[in-house]
């Protein structure tokens, strides 16, 4: 990634975050913030901890069945890597954390990098189905507003819509049938060896979506992805009873799609203001303030954080791994030839 394209995400997510902070403090009641913290039973996060990071061992799974035992990725660096992505997803601008997790894992393993890309990307899209099933549990047990209603319908239009896009593109695969047939165009025939890069890089992206062309891996992968995302759920529900907000499981199921759908917007670090204003707005629907809200939600995010940040540095540490290496491995993300080149050398 260039130093001109970083910049410009990072002023643009800035931006978005400046927005959502105004909407956020505007009439913004700071002693009820304050007591929302001294209300809260900590002695909570006992129980949400290990069971987040079970979640996270568990989306480890997940990763192996995407490749379909064709990798020799173990349960144990898919967690870690998926958990240090997510991270770095966290603290830098346009999902790098997604692509220095293909990156890693592929020097790592010496395996195709643009395969496991692919896969991550399947990955996402099942996050996003299960995301919507979610809602739409959410929307039947306590349906009280329209626009949460269209918001589902936008939601399974954009993720079944991307899911049906790969799944053509893998199942007839004419990558190569078309880059043929643009190198052939009399003008563009000087493109041609970019052409053939190009159809060779995607081709190993779409490897990525095997589990597409195998039952058993893809319902194991969503499987799993939905166990994910229930203990989430489950996680949030105790996590807002914590703070004495008794209602029924939906709330948690509302917030966690929220805040799912949140993380899509463009974004300074950590999400800041996205992430805090799905919480208000999942919360308002049960008429719970501005206030009791945005601790909750200050609470849930920086435990979060913590704890695969925690992850994470266990990690670099146990592979001495150092700040430059990692920051490396994400520029080498911009330089397309190198995966040429690793694959030639292979």
């Amino acid at each position: 990634m260039t130093k001109l394209k970083q910049h410009k995400e990072k002023i643009f997510g800035l931006i978005i975050s400046l927005i959502f902070i105004g909407l956020i403090i505007w009439n913004l009641d700071l002693n009820q913030l304050l007591q929302t913290f001294k209300i809260f039973d900590y002695r909570v996060l006992f129980i949400f901890i290990p069971l987040y990071v079970l979640g996270l061992y568990i989306r480890g799974f997940r990763w192996k069945y995407l490749l379909c035992g064709t990798s020799k990725l173990t349960v144990k660096e898919a967690f870690f890597s998926f958990t240090t992505g997510n991270t770095l997803n966290s603290y830098l601008p346009a999902r790098a954390g997604d692509f220095w997790r293909a990156y890693h894992v592929g020097h790592k393993l010496r395996e195709s990098k643009m395969k496991l890309l692919g896969s991550i990307i399947l990955e996402r899209i099942i996050d996003g189905i299960s995301v919507l099933l979610i809602l739409f549990f959410a929307v039947l047990t306590y349906f009280k507003h329209k626009w949460v209603l269209n918001l589902t319908y936008i939601s399974a239009a954009l993720f079944f819509g991307s899911l049906t896009v790969f799944f053509l593109i893998f199942k007839f695969n004419k990558i190569d049938w078309l880059f043929d047939r643009l190198s052939n165009i009399y003008f563009l025939e000087k493109f041609r060896p970019l052409f053939i890069k190009t159809a060779s890089l995607l081709n190993k992206f779409m490897e990525g979506f095997q589990a597409l062309n195998n039952p058993k891996c893809f319902f194991m992968a969503f499987l799993t992805s939905c166990i994910a995302w229930g203990i989430e759920c489950i996680l949030t529900y105790i996590l807002i009873m914590g703070f004495g907000q008794y209602y029924g499981f939906s709330i948690a199921l509302f917030v966690i799609s929220f805040l799912a759908l949140s993380t899509i917007i463009p974004s300074s670090s950590v999400f800041v203001g996205p992430y805090q204003y799905a919480y208000i707005l999942a919360l308002g629907i049960y008429h719970i303030d501005k206030s009791n809200a945005l601790g909750i939600a200050f609470i849930h995010q920086i435990t979060i954080m913590l704890t695969i940040t925690v992850i994470s540095t266990i990690y670099f540490m146990l592979t001495d791994t150092k700040l430059n290496d990692i920051c490396a491995e994400i520029e080498e993300n911009d330089d397309i030839q190198k995966e040429v080149n690793d694959d030639r050398n292979t």
